[in-house]
């Protein structure tokens, strides 16, 4: 074959076609609900008028009751006469049920690439409603990316578009391709079958898959008939296939073919087979009559079809443009050759009669009969020139300074009746996660991409760049040289972003190359003899298994033992895991970037590190560390109630495996497998406090139990500042175990339906397939409000609830339920409800929820459930949307510090007042669609009102957490309003302080972690000195760093 059709020929007509690729899009009632948001907030397009169609008209016609009942919604709250009407329009185009043009044909269209005239015929289709297959030559998150979008500025509501990779080069892929259409597609799982695509009868075949043509008569060869494959013989292979197949139960269905006839026979030259191809069309059309195999069940329009721009057979001709259109020959757009072929092409008038004959349809707009010397009209014609890319240096690529502090989104506020010191509120965040800090994960989450400032933190906590104090510049670490501040951005970009996020699992501990160790078990089939060290080891041995074991002792003392034949042995071997991807700390992240010493490095669980780097980060960004604090506040009054979900791994790891391999642990390796000690660390070695230590044990709801007893503690009277947050890590003992339970995405099933590895978390979209376990955590500082104002500490948020609760009896521990619905127990008059009034808030505030989202089965649908519910009980209006953000798909489900992901990314959305997407939504999953208030977005929104939003989370054993934050305004308005000018201005000045101070780490001036001196205690009396602080209400640390109480002063 190779000496015959050369050595490209079979990878040319290799086979692409897999049915687990497939991909449907048929959410427009759900998209629908975004572009409304986005016409009432004055942007048609997302991002504001980005994409490909960002001119097109949005079509909400027949999208449904919830589309106009929202529509309704946003009317009345614009003062826009002409947003109005528009608005109303839109609610009552959403209610008419009139079918679409198309909304009977099932069509087939083939090489529906971007900028095709395929691709403008299937959104033409799907604007009339109709179901589509449309083939690509492959199918990769990108393509699904621009089919996605086809789908949503085109479609009308009850279209759908079926994708799948399809090679039209291969006669394999041909029949593999048909096969499927026709046949129903289920999926079984215990004894329930679920139909996932059902057998299709497609009433309308658009074969216009072209690969790249070139080459003259005399190239004729391989490359020759792989383009007569594509654009010829595939073409006839497919109409027979679905002519002949799929029709038994319907005698009068037919097929209609529309063929993509050409004027060019030649004329343009130097275009391989398509010439010729284009010319035999002419005998398929003749073949109609003659062959009714499958003509009997086949209609035909051949289309002969002129100049069209911009097309990848075309585009290339464009600069000739203006000089055709001047020898009267008229050009189309790809759209406009699209809505000719289908109008004039497809009609049932039309098609009844290429019931007698085929319909020859001239597009040719005059270029067969033009007189057209091209070769002239191309030297005639100057090609554009393309401009040379500016090399002078910007300072684009600069972050900006750290006094530079991004625009607050401030909303109007009505009447907030609680007092500050009523008020729990969050002071300080810190985060470590796949992501790096909460600064570059929202970056990401935004915006997908980093901004020169998060790539210069991200490639300085990485270890990939660092200061060179002596020539006061940044340097590569691994050349050692000079890197100019300007080129950081363009050149770490990219390798910040591979090291960052969820990605296939690095080797970690005994984890190495998506491989964990494993003890198999064997059988001796002949006597094993070794040597050991002492007759105590030897008579050990004999212990363990006294009926095949002997010893014997030689006179020298050396001690022999035998185990017999058929003894059952242990030999490690790896096993391959089946989850390879998840979320990691960002590779190479060095604590000791933030001042971490060696010893601790050394001596503590990984997870404790974490945890201390995010206190530390939360202190600081917000301008004020532990030894201010205890100058405010006296330190039995600062709690913690940091929690985990399930230890230090790695540590249990070692006191578990490494005692059962006889390896060596450090004495204190227990102390680091507790729980609570990866709060322990935080407390004495940083922050000092002597108030409460609550640790809770709440699985993937830890962080959120965690805000629950921080704000419980102060409110009752038992703390005034609180060390809040979760973290959790990574093993291949919980990777292991959770794949056990099917709750996490299997990797390798993901891979084969063509997701991306960033995209295999997936909440709420048809195809996902499990949580992407992760690692990390954050830190929350919750003051009460009267600290705040005093000390002028940055308000985050405001706690205006915190609950957490069970659901009832149930049988199976992961399962979710809708305990949480409890918050909302008395409706409007819950402890929700009322804890919003005194805020100046009520239901219809709630403008976000940031869900637990872990993209299982189960839990998505549960929780949409569940917020649609609360929202009714607490008296939310009809049409309200609510945004739904699920961070999940970015980062991965850290357990116990998901929720502080959460609820630290809320704080900043509510900040900034922009909503970011989930980029891994390909089409909502249509059990979701009852839910009227939600809305699921595909790209950022910005413009909302937000003024308050609600995180849940989840966790295995039943426990619910729900918290509502109000955005920082709540607690302004509740300051005496002589005293909101100064607040502010201190406020502000610890920001920048706090973003100072970061620089000022990162460039080696100054460091963050710094451990207490002494206790705290000075260097005499330390024991009388401790007791009469904690006797005396009134003790706080001095300026010299020690406690000054009435008995020691």
């Amino acid at each position: 074959v190779e000496a015959e059709l050369g050595s490209d020929w079979v990878d040319a007509v290799a086979p692409a076609f897999d049915e687990r690729r497939a991909v449907l899009v048929d959410d427009r009632w759900a998209s629908a609900r975004e572009d409304l948001a986005r016409i009432a907030l004055g942007q048609t397009a997302p991002g504001g008028g980005s994409g490909p169609w960002a001119e097109k008209e949005i079509d909400l016609t027949g999208s449904g009751e919830v589309v106009a009942t929202q529509a309704r919604w946003w009317a009345g709250r614009t003062d826009d006469a002409a947003l109005k009407a528009r608005l109303e329009q839109i609610a009552e185009a959403a209610l008419d049920t009139t079918p679409g043009a198309w909304a009977d044909d099932v069509a087939v269209v083939t090489g529906a690439s971007r900028g095709s005239i395929a691709a403008s015929v299937v959104g033409e289709l799907l604007a009339g409603g109709a179901t589509v297959v449309a083939t690509t030559s492959s199918l990769d998150s990108r393509k699904v990316g621009f089919y996605r979008e086809l789908y949503r500025t085109h479609a009308r509501a009850g279209a759908r578009l079926w994708v799948v990779p399809a090679n039209m080069a291969s006669f394999a892929d041909v029949d593999a391709l048909s096969s499927w259409i026709v046949t129903e597609q289920a999926r079984t799982v215990g004894s329930t079958k679920t139909v996932t695509k059902p057998a299709l009868v497609p009433t309308l075949l658009v074969p216009f898959a072209a690969g790249r043509v070139m080459g003259d008569l005399s190239d004729a060869g391989s490359r020759t008939e792989v383009e007569a494959r594509i654009l010829l013989w595939s073409v006839e292979r497919l109409v027979g296939a679905l002519a002949t197949t799929g029709r038994d139960h319907d005698l009068a269905s037919r097929l209609h073919v529309l063929l993509p006839g050409s004027p060019n026979r030649g004329m343009f030259g130097g275009d391989g087979a398509y010439g010729e191809a284009k010319a035999a069309l002419d005998a398929v059309v003749t073949k109609w009559g003659a062959e009714k195999s499958w003509s009997d069940r086949v209609t035909l329009t051949h289309a002969i079809i002129g100049w069209v721009r911009g097309t990848g057979l075309m585009g290339g001709n464009d600069p000739l443009v203006q000089a055709v259109e001047s020898a009267g020959v008229r050009t189309w757009s790809p759209a406009e050759m699209a809505d000719a072929l289908l109008t004039q092409g497809c009609t049932t008038a039309l098609r009844e009669q290429a019931s007698v004959a085929p319909v020859e349809l001239d597009l040719t707009g005059g270029l067969g009969e033009a007189d057209l010397d091209l070769r002239a009209l191309a030297e005639g014609v100057e090609r554009p020139t393309v401009e040379e890319d500016d090399e002078t240096p910007t300072v684009a690529a600069l972050a900006p300074s750290p006094a530079q502090l991004p625009d607050a989104a401030t909303p109007a506020w009505g009447e907030v009746t609680a007092r500050p010191e009523d008020m729990v509120v969050i002071v300080g965040t810190g985060e470590l996660g796949p992501y790096g800090s909460a600064r570059t994960r929202f970056e990401m989450e935004v915006h997908d991409e980093l901004s020169a400032a998060g790539v210069l933190e991200l490639a300085w906590n990485t270890g990939l760049i660092t200061w060179d104090d002596v020539n006061q510049g940044w340097y590569d670490v691994e050349s050692n040289e000079p890197v100019d501040e300007a080129d950081v951005h363009e050149r770490y970009h990219d390798a910040v972003v591979a090291r960052c996020g969820i990605r296939t699992y690095g080797d970690d501990g005994s984890m190495v190359d998506n491989t964990a160790p494993l003890l198999t078990s064997v059988y001796l089939d002949e006597d094993l003899t070794f040597s050991v060290g002492s007759e105590s080891e030897a008579r050990a041995m004999v212990a363990a298994d006294p009926e095949r074991t002997s010893i014997t002792s030689s006179p020298d003392g050396e001690w022999t033992v035998t185990r017999k034949a058929g003894t059952e042995i242990r030999v490690p071997r790896r096993m391959e895991l089946s989850r390879t991807i998840g979320g990691q700390i960002p590779t190479g992240f060095d604590p000791s970037a933030w001042g971490v010493p060696a010893e601790m490095l050394e001596s503590i669980d990984r997870v404790a590190v974490w945890n201390l780097v995010c206190t530390v980060d939360a202190f600081l960004s917000s301008g004020f560390t532990p030894a201010e604090l205890m100058r405010w506040v006296h330190p039995a009054f600062v709690a913690n109630t940091q929690g985990t979900g399930m230890g230090g791994m790695a540590s249990m790891h070692a006191l578990y495996i490494n005692t059962l391999l006889g390896e060596n642990n450090p004495n204190d390796i227990l102390q680091e497998a507790l729980p609570n000690v990866i709060a322990a660390h935080v407390v004495q070695s940083y922050v000092g406090s002597y108030g409460a230590m609550i640790h809770p044990v709440a699985a993937c709801a830890t962080t959120a139990v965690s805000v629950e007893e921080g704000v419980d503690k102060i409110k009752v009277g038992k703390a005034e500042f609180v060390v809040a947050g979760g973290f959790d890590d990574l093993s291949t003992e919980g990777i292991i175990g959770f794949a056990d339970m099917s709750a996490t995405a299997d990797s390798g099933a993901m891979l084969a339906k063509g997701i991306d590895p960033r995209r295999v978390s997936r909440a709420n979209d048809r195809r996902r397939g499990g949580f992407v376990e992760s690692q990390g955590g954050g830190t929350l500082l919750l003051a009460r409000g009267d600290v705040a104002a005093r000390m002028g500490l940055p308000v985050h948020g405001v706690v205006a609830y915190a609950g957490s609760f069970a659901d009832g009896v149930h049988t199976s521990i992961p399962a979710p339920g809708i305990g949480a619905l409890a918050a909302a127990i008395g409706g409007r008059e819950s402890q929700l409800a009322r804890s919003l009034t005194v805020l100046g808030l009520d239901a219809d505030d709630i403008g976000v929820v940031s869900k637990h989202d872990t993209s299982t089965d189960a839990n998505d649908p549960n929780e949409s459930e569940l917020h649609e519910r609360l929202a009714a009980a607490i008296g939310r209006s009809a049409g309200n949307p609510l945004f739904v953000v699920s961070q999940k798909t970015l980062t991965g489900h850290a357990k116990g510090g998901a929720a502080a992901f959460q609820l630290i990314g809320l704080t900043q959305v509510l900040a900034g007042g922009m909503l970011p997407p989930n980029r891994s939504l390909d089409c909502v999953d249509d059990v979701l669609a009852e839910h009227e208030h939600l809305v699921w977005l595909r790209e950022p929104l910005a413009g909302a009102t937000l003024k308050a939003g609600l995180v849940t989370s989840l966790g295995f054993g039943h426990v619910a957490g729900l918290i509502a934050l109000a955005h920082p305004e709540a607690f302004v308005q509740a300051l005496p309003e002589a005293e909101r000018e100064d607040y502010l201005a201190r406020s502000r000045e610890r920001v920048v302080a706090g973003r100072m101070r970061l620089a000022q780490v990162m460039v080696g001036a100054a460091t963050a972690y710094e451990r207490p001196a002494g206790r705290r205690l000075g260097k005499e009396g330390v024991r009388g000195r401790e007791a009469s602080m904690l006797l005396d209400p009134q003790a706080r640390l001095g300026d010299d760093d020690v406690y000054v109480a009435t008995a020691c002063s």
